[in-house]
C-alpha cells in the first residue's frame, strides 16, 4: 500500500476556540489570531503565516501540495519556484473573490492573486465549489485562466444523512427553525426572520448556534419580546448530526450582496437537507436556485426574505402529496477524484464545469 504523510499548515483560530485534531494529520499552526485585529496586525499575522508556512515547507519538502484561498498563495507559490519546481499544485476556492473586490481590497491580496496566476497554467487541479463561481473566475482571468478546472461542492459526509424522514416539534407543537454559522446584520437577514418569528410565537421557534456574531446581535435578541428565539452558542461541527434533525426548517440568510453570495451554495443548505430539514434561502442567491425542489421533501425553497409577512407558514411546511426524496450530497464521493489526483493515480476522473 502506498505510504502517505501529510501536513495542514493553518493558523491558531485563538479567542479560546477549540482546536481540531485529525487522527494521522500532522497539523502545524503557524500564527494566531487575536480578537478584534487591527488591519495592520492583521497584515503582518499573514507575513508571518507565509514565512512560517515557506520554512514548514522547506522542511516537509511535499511532492504534491494543496492550498486554499489567495491568501495562502504565497508560501506555495515560492516554494514552487524557489525549491521544488516538480511540486505538483492544488489550488481550491471556497470563496468567489470579483475583480472588483481584488482592486478595493488589501495590496496584500492583490499582490497574492498576481503570483497565483503564475501557478494556474501548471496547476493539476484548480476547483470551486460550483459551476457558476468556476465560470466567473474563468471569464475574469482571461487568458491566465487555468485549464485543469473542477468542481468541488461543500457537502456534509455520509454519515450526517438520515435514513428516513424526521419531523419533529416542540412541547408546544410548534414549528422549529435552526440557523447555524456565522451572524451579521448587515450583510444578512437576520432582523427580518428574528421579527418574523417573534411575530408567531404560538406558531413557531428559532434556535441559532454561532461563535461568529457581533455585540449588536444578541443586543437585537435580548429585545425580542415574546422569547420564542433562543441563541444557543457554540456548537461543535461532529454534533450537528444529532442537533440538526430536531427541527423541521433549516436557514440560509445570506442578502447576495457581492457576487460571492449571489453566486452561492453554501454548505449548510446541503448539511440541512441531508439531516431532513427543509431549507429556506433568499431569492437573491441565484445558483442555491438550482436546487430547489418541485414535488418532493425535504423541501429547498427560495424565499422573499423582504417580504416574508406574505408568507403563509402552514403552506410552506404542508408535504401533503409529496414524495419522500433527498438528494445524495456526500463528500466521500466529491473529493474521490481529489484524492486520486493527489495520489498520482493513472485513472483519475476529471470533473469540469
Amino acid at each position: 500500500m502506498q505510504h502517505v504523510e501529510i501536513h495542514l499548515i493553518t493558523t491558531d483560530a485563538g479567542n479560546g476556540k477549540q482546536k481540531m485534531y485529525i487522527p494521522n494529520v500532522n497539523i502545524h499552526r503557524e500564527a494566531k489570531w487575536q480578537s478584534d485585529m487591527s488591519r495592520t496586525s492583521r497584515l503582518f499575522l499573514y507575513l508571518r503565516f507565509f514565512i512560517c508556512a515557506f520554512l514548514r515547507l522547506s522542511k516537509v519538502k511535499p511532492s504534491a501540495l494543496l492550498y486554499y484561498e489567495t491568501v495562502s498563495a504565497a508560501a506555495p507559490y515560492f516554494y514552487n519556484r524557489w525549491l521544488n519546481s516538480s511540486c505538483r499544485i492544488f489550488i481550491h476556492y471556497h470563496e468567489y473573490i470579483s475583480p472588483g473586490e481584488y482592486s478595493s481590497g488589501p495590496i496584500f491580496n492583490r499582490w497574492l492573486h498576481r503570483l497565483e496566476k503564475h501557478l494556474y497554467k501548471k496547476s493539476y487541479w484548480v476547483s470551486h465549489t460550483n459551476e457558476d463561481r468556476m465560470r466567473l473566475f474563468i471569464k475574469d482571468l482571461g487568458k491566465d485562466a487555468p485549464t485543469k478546472t473542477y468542481i468541488l461542492p461543500n457537502y456534509p459526509p455520509a454519515s450526517w444523512a438520515k435514513t428516513g424522514p424526521v419531523t419533529i416539534k416542540d412541547g408546544l407543537n410548534r414549528i422549529g427553525f435552526v440557523y447555524v454559522g456565522a451572524l451579521s446584520s448587515e450583510t444578512m437577514y437576520f432582523k427580518e426572520m428574528a421579527n418574523f418569528i417573534s411575530s408567531r410565537p404560538s406558531e413557531c421557534y428559532w434556535d441559532i448556534y454561532s461563535d461568529n456574531y457581533s455585540p449588536e446581535i444578541i443586543q437585537y435578541l435580548d429585545s425580542v419580546v415574546p422569547r420564542n428565539i433562543h441563541f444557543k452558542g457554540f456548537v461543535k461541527y461532529d454534533q450537528l448530526p444529532d442537533i440538526l434533525p430536531k427541527y423541521r426548517i433549516g436557514l440560509v440568510l445570506y442578502k447576495g450582496h457581492i457576487p460571492n453570495y449571489t453566486y452561492n451554495i453554501p454548505n449548510k443548505l446541503f448539511e440541512y437537507h441531508v439531516c431532513g430539514l427543509d431549507v429556506w434561502f433568499p431569492k437573491q442567491m441565484v445558483t442555491s436556485d438550482t436546487l430547489s425542489t418541485k414535488g418532493t421533501y425535504p423541501k429547498i425553497s427560495s424565499v422573499d426574505f423582504e417580504k416574508l409577512e406574505r408568507i403563509s407558514l402552514s403552506a410552506m411546511v404542508d408535504r401533503s402529496g409529496l414524495e419522500y426524496r433527498k438528494n445524495e450530497f456526500i463528500c466521500e464521493n466529491t473529493y474521490e477524484p481529489l484524492i486520486r489526483e493527489l495520489l498520482n493515480e493513472k485513472n483519475a476522473l476529471r470533473i469540469t464545469p
